[in-house]
């Protein structure tokens, strides 16, 4: 990976700004690559030592690994989350939202205006939150979703995705949850991502059955909760860097959100088992139906996308997205509002709902 002369300048300036002491500078280094920076890079100062190391890793090819590792270790800082665009490093966004103006006017769309680096922080910080969901079925073939953390140890993502595993056709030690999968736009895979297991026993806390029913009822909502083997929320998110920001999860909503037509839903997905991408729409919302069970809207997704979160142009989760409309008249996608499946777990079981928002792992 070469640098052009203004990208090494922006990466100068990120890192400067993501790791603002030479000490964390020093951890980054030591804990990612076992490389001492005293040696790599001398300096007078600390912008002299960011601007030696980027050198060196110029030199000796892993600048791709330089901004991988910078991203893990400290995935929240939104300049170094918008350099790693360029290179495929963080969450593929389109290009309409990559220009300040393309986003001002999309601000406008809903009347509101949103701080530009609080609206990448809060993005950085769910693409930690986001994995793919893997599932080797008893006959080798292998399916994949995607699903969300939200409490330390529970993912949300659809049924159908974990459907085989229930009926017995996968063996529940067969589901590998893959949060942080990184490749760069050449191909080139730079992080396998980290691998969470289902746990053993009791692994699924609550399930809600699909439906091919035009008006699924409030107990056909297609969502699954999944309890992982581990504490992925509380863990952090680099492996490697101690210092690292812990993953967190995305908090369930306390209020009911209204689905106004014409308004913006973001999707962060693993469509078709990639790495992670947002999709988007300005005018995406068609509308819900008439028992709250269903809302219909054009975002984009493909297969592989099922289980993802869905978001408002706040960052707000409000829906389940889990299909589209049929091949003979793709004219929509569709998902389960948020609030609908809050519901249902109230009801379900004594507490449940208030464990989730807890905060605390549920074993």
């Amino acid at each position: 990976m070469k640098l052009t002369g203004t990208q090494y300048k922006q990466f100068t300036q990120a890192l400067l700004e993501a790791f603002p002491s030479q000490q964390r500078l020093t951890e980054l280094v030591q804990y990612k690559f076992g490389k001492n920076l005293n040696v790599i890079a001398m300096g007078a100062d600390l912008q002299e030592i960011v601007f030696k190391l980027i050198q060196a890793s110029q030199a000796e090819g892993w600048t791709d690994k330089l901004i991988a590792g910078a991203r893990e270790s400290n995935p929240h800082n939104p300049t170094l989350f918008a350099f790693a665009q360029e290179f495929n490093l963080a969450v593929s966004m389109p290009s309409e939202l990559s220009a300040r103006g393309a986003l001002e006017r999309l601000i406008k769309k809903t009347n509101s205006f949103l701080d530009i680096n609080t609206w990448r922080e809060k993005l950085g910080k769910i693409e930690t939150q986001v994995c793919r969901v893997e599932v080797i079925k008893t006959n080798n073939t292998k399916e994949f979703g995607t699903g969300f953390l939200i409490a330390p140890n529970v993912v949300m993502t659809n049924y159908h995705v974990i459907e085989a595993v229930d009926l017995g056709n996968a063996n529940p030690s067969n589901v590998i949850l893959r949060f942080d999968y990184k490749q760069l736009a050449d191909g080139k895979v730079l992080n396998q991502g980290t691998e969470y297991k289902l746990l053993k026993d009791d692994w699924l806390i609550d399930k809600s059955p699909y439906t091919e029913n035009t008006l699924p009822t409030p107990d056909e909502l297609d969502y699954a909760l999944l309890r992982i083997d581990g504490t992925p929320g509380e863990d952090t998110v680099s492996k490697d860097d101690p210092n690292s920001p812990a993953r967190g999860w995305i908090e369930l909503p306390t209020q009911p959100y209204e689905f106004l037509p014409d308004t913006s839903l973001f999707i962060v997905q693993h469509p078709n088992a990639h790495p992670l991408k947002l999709a988007f729409d300005t005018e995406a919302i068609i509308g819900i139906n008439e028992n709250g069970t269903t809302v219909k809207y054009k975002t984009n997704t493909e297969s592989g996308s099922s289980g993802s979160p869905c978001f408002d142009i706040n960052w707000n989760l409000v829906a389940l997205h889990h299909s589209g409309s049929p091949d003979w008249n793709p004219t929509y996608n569709a998902g389960t509002p948020i609030t609908a499946i809050c519901v249902r777990l109230q009801k379900q079981k004594q507490g449940l709902l208030e464990d989730i928002r807890s905060g605390q792992a549920m074993w």
